[in-house]
């Protein structure tokens, strides 16, 4: 329960933590994306977000999300779980490059993670 600097001065500081943490649920693995409509009604996830390289690890393939295209059926899961959390009026995250961006964001998509790799180089 120690929580360091911090808190020092910050009337009910837990409270005032709680009210701040962003919250998000990894989608990683094919059951997650069956049982959505479900785990879509839990309260206070801010973001739920799709993992696509482990979903398709789920789904038995080894896939280089950033480099190779998507193994069968792998994108009509993720599209279908982004389809459930837009409708369900959640907000969406994914894994995403330069090239899937505005891919993932015209299905409604609006968090977005991304390694610092590839934009790093490209910076440099």
């Amino acid at each position: 329960m120690g929580v360091g600097r911090q808190s020092f001065g910050v009337a009910d500081y837990y409270r005032e933590a709680n009210e701040q943490t962003l919250m998000i649920a990894f989608k990683e693995d094919l059951e997650a994306v069956d049982n959505l409509p479900e785990i879509l009604t839990v309260e206070n996830i801010d973001v739920f977000m799709v993992a696509p390289a482990d979903l398709a690890a789920s789904m038995g393939y080894a896939w280089r999300f950033a480099t190779e295209p998507a193994p069968p059926g792998v994108q009509e899961a993720i599209d279908r779980a982004i389809a459930q959390i837009v409708a369900a009026g959640k907000v969406a995250g994914h894994l995403v490059t330069a090239e899937t961006a505005q891919a993932v964001y015209d299905k409604g998509v609006r968090l977005f993670l991304t390694g610092k790799q590839a934009w790093a180089a490209g910076g440099a």
